[in-house]
């Protein structure tokens, strides 16, 4: 009896022994994928933001999407078109995944309280910088990635825009507010000539999108011929700021005109259209 009851208390020691080596799992803090922005493009009272990420937590849920001033760029959190969270609804996966997601006029949102808004362009104003946080996100328990300023927050500020417009030659291009450009006739050809203070470079594109930051080098004050799939990037210098436009060409007819979207950043120094 008393072997029996040294060998019992034998496999007790031993059991607590390898019990207290292992990791308490209900004490562990799950730490979600940070998602990384790779774009913002500004559009009209409007931002789209583009983002990788890659989420195989178990309670992953999803994706929310956040912006506000340079202070508080979790200032509002977006809500999904049926006013629940995450901002976009994700199964966990195993690869790295793009998404891209446009912040626009009517969107749901709250500022931190129960109560859920809807954007105005007062929210998105054209002209005035916009900073965005994307959050990985599970709904059970509640958890969300830690924020991170640094290289995770990105900056984009939406600008008025004029798309698939027909310009005649000798017409000057008017950025909603601000000439940007003159299209006429050069040696025999339709160009793009410069406006006061105005400088422009030309880069094969697909869409007036494809570029979204002003390139601080580049520009020359020579007219450049108007050809279609490119985009023309200008600057203008007034009273010692510059402001930024572009113009992509769709389609031109000749030396008549030509078939473009353009659009130009209403505030100095932006370096976001």
């Amino acid at each position: 009896m008393k072997s029996i009851f040294k060998i019992f208390l034998i496999l007790m020691l031993i059991l607590s022994a390898v019990s207290c080596g292992l990791p308490d799992v209900t004490g562990i803090t799950l730490e979600l994928n940070q998602p990384y922005i790779t774009k913002i493009i500004p559009g009209d009272n409007q931002l789209t933001v583009e983002f990788e990420a890659q989420n195989n937590e178990p309670s992953f849920s999803g994706y929310n999407i956040y912006f506000g001033d340079s202070t508080d760029p979790r200032k509002y959190k977006l809500y999904s078109q049926q006013k629940y969270l995450p901002t976009i609804t994700e199964k966990p996966f195993t690869t790295v995944k793009k998404y891209s997601h446009t912040i626009k006029i009517g969107d749901y949102y709250s500022t931190g309280g129960s109560e859920v808004n809807t954007l105005t362009s007062y929210e998105l104003n054209n002209g005035i910088p916009i900073y965005v946080w994307v959050s990985s996100y599970q709904i059970t328990p509640q958890l969300e990635s830690y924020y991170y300023y640094d290289n995770f927050v990105k900056m984009g500020t939406p600008r008025p825009e004029m798309l698939n417009q027909t310009v005649s030659v000798n017409t000057t291009i008017n950025g909603t507010g601000r000439d940007i450009a003159t299209i006429t006739t050069s040696g025999g050809q339709l160009v793009f000539r410069n406006v006061s203070g105005g400088s422009m470079m030309r880069v094969a594109a697909t869409s007036l999108t494809d570029v979204v930051v002003p390139p601080q080098s580049g520009y020359g004050t020579g007219e450049l011929q108007v050809t279609a799939n490119r985009l023309y990037l200008i600057r203008i210098t007034d009273g010692g700021n510059s402001y930024y436009g572009k113009i992509y060409v769709r389609s031109v007819n000749g030396t008549a005109s030509a078939v473009v979207d353009y659009c130009h950043q209403p505030s100095a120094n932006i370096l976001s259209y």
